[in-house]
């Protein structure tokens, strides 16, 4: 029964899985307020400098892990769908690198923004939706490849990644930064611009940002600097100046 609901779950998430990161935005938005960590504004400072971080390492996961091997599975007519199984780059050690920058990046924003409902359920929400896309993944990849994907199971952890050969993995492998950021720059400033809204949320609230309006141009500097870097990448992609 709970893996019957994780995969009719996973089906249904993979179909909107686009909008997910939006999604938590705005839900994050209008329904919670920033707080400070365990009321003290000390270890609040620590603990946005940490979230920062392990938002950045998920982003910066990500570019690393398309610049060696790519997985186009976009779906088809909203459902599951792979031409073939990618084994090699990252996915030579981990089998779901994407969703485990995906889930670093959530956490890390929910750490900068501080509230304790996205701690205890938007957080937990999103491991959930995660979790019954790649079992429903998984289940697809089952079905279509069989003993082969079978092995590369038992070979590869679905989350833990193993570090042994790593480094003939990526002495055989050449990184293409151009395809890393044609393929992500979308998620990339996405998030980057999620970890800015949840501190300029916080320091609007309650660091008295509230009493002093006519900082926050000065505040929201880094919102139009990753604006510009948006229109840029993406120039260059549209006249085709970082195609492979």
């Amino acid at each position: 029964m709970g893996r019957s609901l994780l995969l009719k779950s996973g089906a249904l998430f993979f179909r909107f899985r686009n909008y997910l990161f939006p999604v938590f935005v705005i839900v994050v938005a209008l329904f919670t307020s920033p707080a400070l960590f365990l009321g003290r504004r000390d270890w609040d400072v620590v603990v946005m400098i940490c979230g920062f971080l392990i938002a950045l390492s998920g982003i910066l996961f990500r570019l690393f892990v398309i610049g060696f091997d790519y997985i186009k599975r976009g779906g088809k007519d909203g459902h599951v769908y792979a031409d073939g199984l990618v084994t090699g780059g990252i996915y030579n050690h981990v089998r779901n690198p994407m969703y485990i920058g995906n889930f670093l990046g959530i956490a890390g924003i929910s750490l900068i923004y501080g509230s304790p409902w996205v701690y205890g359920l938007v957080v937990p929400f999103f491991a959930y939706i995660y979790v019954s896309i790649i079992l429903t993944e998984e289940d697809y990849l089952r079905k279509r490849f069989g003993a082969e994907f079978e092995a590369y199971c038992k070979r590869v952890n679905r989350f833990i990644p193993r570090f042994n050969h790593l480094k003939a993995t990526l002495e055989k492998s050449t990184y293409d930064w151009k395809k890393a950021l044609r393929k992500d720059y979308g998620t990339f400033f996405g998030m980057l611009v999620g970890c800015t809204m949840a501190w300029l949320g916080k320091m609007y609230h309650l660091y008295g940002l509230e009493q002093n309006p006519h900082r926050v141009p000065i505040i929201a500097l880094p919102l139009v600097l990753l604006g510009s870097l948006y229109i840029g990448v993406r120039y260059l992609k549209k006249s085709g100046r970082i195609s492979s």
